[in-house]
């Protein structure tokens, strides 16, 4: 069952989210960037264009991305990766049709949201396979600024269940997964540059708090 501090935190508002992952998230991704000059840091590898080498100091662009926006296209790739990888391994193990059918959606969504950082990429002059190349299992350990990434051994225990019991636990660890997302856009929009990136970010706030409040009422009816 759902403990009481889960429950309490779900049905907190949004702008109470504010955890010493969100502290360490702004320190070390926004403020002091996620690039280096080589163009690796916390295991994403990425090119910086000559417009992504400054911090941003007038009004938004479509296309120029600053180091925030180019930071934070390459994270929110990685959680939808991930977030397709879980929801791949959820398929095989669900009861309820109704998840069954909220985590395909979900697959398509999150892959369409990776074409879309790839074409937003592109359109500044950045190799989004450049960028984007990664392997989820190499790095999982290591990125540790994501709010709400799952730790390997939350998806081994995962992994090792099936049907009812699946179900609830899924829905116990996929909101916080969305919560990451949703905490990283906030984040960047206090910084972006591109008005592309600032699209994106309100959008994926808009997705992903839809989908939470989803899954907590299937919660609760499942209980």
């Amino acid at each position: 069952m759902l403990s009481n501090i889960w429950l309490e935190s779900m049905t907190q508002n949004e702008d109470q989210y504010e955890t010493v992952d969100d502290n360490l998230f702004r320190r070390s991704v926004l403020k002091t960037g996620m690039l280096t000059s080589s163009g690796l840091a916390l295991g994403l590898s990425g090119a910086t264009p000559v417009s992504a080498g400054e911090e941003s100091t007038g009004a938004k662009d479509t296309q120029d991305l600053n180091l925030a926006d180019v930071s934070y296209l390459q994270l929110l790739a990685y959680h939808h990766r991930s977030a397709i990888q879980m929801g791949e391994m959820a398929l095989e193990r669900v009861e309820h049709q109704e998840l069954h059918e909220f985590l395909e959606m979900s697959i398509q969504k999150q892959t369409e949201g990776i074409q879309r950082i790839k074409d937003i990429l592109s359109d500044a002059g950045i190799d989004p396979g450049e960028a984007l190349d990664i392997n989820l299992d190499d790095i999982r350990v290591l990125v540790t600024a994501i709010p709400g990434e799952p730790k390997p051994n939350e998806l081994a225990y995962l992994e090792s269940l099936e049907g009812e019991e699946f179900d609830l636990r899924f829905l116990e660890v996929f909101p916080y997964h969305h919560h990451g997302a949703i905490q990283m856009s906030k984040e960047v929009m206090k910084e972006c540059g591109s008005t592309e990136v600032e699209k994106l970010a309100n959008n994926t706030i808009e997705t992903q708090l839809e989908g939470i409040t989803q899954m907590y009422q299937w919660y609760l009816e499942w209980i």
